[in-house]
């Protein structure tokens, strides 16, 4: 899935990601990214039997998320809102991604010092190529950031995308998976 648009500067964002070998997870939230509804973490595994696919979506409450850990059968996601909100999503079935634990913990407040580090970010992390881990003998898996400017009237206009490369052990890339695509524009008063 590939996605652009245009937005002004925003406090929050979307696109906060784990991973673990064959799969990464991430999230996105309306009003952020087009054509999603509510805030949803995504599964996409890769393996070498069918390639990269997505495995599966969670519908999540809406929340800023500051912590994101990748595990061999499930995905923890918590953040605030108004309040503190924790998930524990199963990815161990080969259908849909299923909720295990929801927590509201209004008397927890956020502190820096305790509830990080923060999780990587499709929009924010450094540019490049990240390795990718997987059970595949015949290829490698990348995830792959890239970040390009471009001048626009009365400002510029930012991008960044993410995708999955699947490649053979020589470099050729077999498939290539849009996960995440941004432009924000930035004016200049």
């Amino acid at each position: 899935m590939s996605l652009l648009f245009s937005v002004p500067s925003l406090a929050d964002e979307d696109g906060a990601f784990c991973t673990f070998k064959g799969y990464l997870g991430y999230e996105m939230r309306e009003g952020m990214t087009p054509s999603v509804s509510g805030h949803v973490l995504r599964v996409i595994r890769f393996d070498g039997q069918h390639g990269i696919y997505t495995a599966g979506d969670a519908t999540l409450q809406d929340f800023q998320v500051h912590h994101m850990t990748c595990f061999e059968d499930r995905v923890e996601i918590s953040g605030w809102a108004n309040i503190f909100k924790r998930y524990i999503v199963s990815i161990a079935g080969k259908g849909s991604l299923q909720v295990l634990n929801f927590v509201e913990d209004p008397a927890r407040k956020f502190d820096r010092t305790k509830d990080g580090p923060e999780p990587h970010q499709l929009a924010f992390d450094k540019p490049g190529p990240q390795p990718l881990e997987s059970d595949d003998p015949e290829h490698k898996y990348t995830l792959l950031l890239t970040a390009w400017d471009k001048t626009v009237e009365g400002g510029v206009e930012h991008h960044k995308k993410a995708e999955i490369l699947q490649t053979d052990f020589h470099g050729a890339v077999s498939q290539r998976v849009p996960v995440y695509e941004t432009a924000i524009v930035e004016t200049i008063d």
